[in-house]
């Protein structure tokens, strides 16, 4: 492994990997990265060091209404979730749109000469649990027909909350029925969810594996960043071809929204990578894309699987801040052997490798 020379710049002075004098997100920016709350300054490093986010983008956001000029770094966080909720979770297709598939994220549409080769199958999971606690527990369009589809297809009613009893018993019924209930059941919850359902997050399947031969999901959600996910959790899968899917892009900090268990991807990759969320497993190439519905949706769903391990380790200890910290510099080495030379001295840039 080459040298790994110390960070000599100054990170605060950054947005998405660009120095500024001034900015009037810093103050928020510089209190998430003070804070001792487990992810939160992974979560101001990340939008420090975002190539992908160009000052198109840039303005694009900050003409949103959404960010805070003040110092609030509870404020920033807040910020980003309003933006997901508002921008992100809207149609691909029919206006209002998505703001990843609208002119200012452009830069990051994958060219239909880098898109991946239609036998490269791509790979989605979903946590039940979230999925259900949006159903069943928010007033939208498709509640009411959901909850009819599923008495129909589990012979009894659904609950008012997606309890773990209740998934556990939801899964062992719908599993005793066979794979093409499972399917009608992901075609339901996608009509369901409409055009509120975020973007999806795919990995390459290969990278992660055979998951139909595999009794325990965790190293799958491991691979894929998916620090949210805790034991015990079942998730639901589609394995499809990028010929089903519309256009494919490269993720950004954005479509991450508030979430800590991401890395930024280095400049000038084709695709997004993952964080691994243990040390030595290997990092899988990502993209995003907009959520299958209905037929496609139900043939390309694959099935339950559960997560047994826990995936984020410390999760309940004060051990979590600096599990973070180094969690992010072994992917920082990581990228540094396997990807382009430039991919060092961004990581210096930010005091990822300090």
């Amino acid at each position: 492994m080459p040298a790994i020379s110390l960070a000599s710049s100054q990170p605060a002075n950054y947005l998405f990997d660009r120095a500024h004098g001034a900015h009037p997100w810093f103050a928020a920016l510089n209190e998430l990265s003070a804070s001792m709350v487990a992810g939160q300054a992974a979560l101001a490093q990340n939008w420090r060091m975002d190539s992908r986010v160009d000052v198109v983008r840039e303005s694009h956001l900050d003409g949103a209404g959404c960010f805070p000029a003040g110092s609030s770094g509870s404020g920033f966080d807040s910020a980003i979730r309003e933006y997901f909720a508002h921008y992100l979770c809207r149609s691909s297709s029919v206006a209002p749109f998505s703001a990843y598939v609208e002119r200012p994220n452009q830069s990051n549409l994958i060219p239909f000469d880098e898109r991946p080769a239609r036998n490269h199958r791509l790979l989605h999971m979903v946590s039940v649990k979230s999925l259900l606690r949006f159903v069943l527990g928010t007033p939208i369009a498709g509640s009411a027909d959901f909850r009819l589809a599923w008495r129909s297809l589990t012979g009894y009613r659904a609950p008012a909350q997606a309890t773990q009893d209740e998934i556990e018993k939801l899964v062992q019924t719908l599993q005793a029925k066979g794979l093409d209930t499972i399917k009608e059941f992901a075609r339901e919850l996608s009509v369901a969810l409409g055009d509120t359902e975020p973007h999806w997050w795919a990995a390459f399947a290969h990278e992660i594996g055979d998951l139909s031969t595999m009794s325990d999901w965790t190293d799958a959600v491991r691979k894929t960043g998916q620090g949210h996910i805790e034991p015990g959790e079942w998730l639901l899968a589609w394995s499809y071809s990028p010929e089903v899917v519309g256009k494919l892009y490269r993720p950004t900090v954005v479509e991450a929204g508030a979430y800590a268990y991401h890395f930024p991807s280095p400049p000038l990759v084709n695709y997004g990578i993952t964080m691994p969320l243990a040390h030595a497993l290997p990092a899988v190439r990502e993209l995003i894309h907009a959520p299958l519905k209905g037929d496609i949706s139900a043939e390309s769903c694959i099935g339950f699987g559960k997560v047994l391990g826990d995936p984020v380790p410390l999760r309940a200890t004060s051990g979590l801040v600096p599990w973070f910290q180094t969690r992010r510099r072994e992917h920082a080495e990581h990228l540094v052997q396997h990807q382009p030379s430039h991919t060092q001295s961004w990581l210096n840039r930010h005091a990822i490798l300090s």
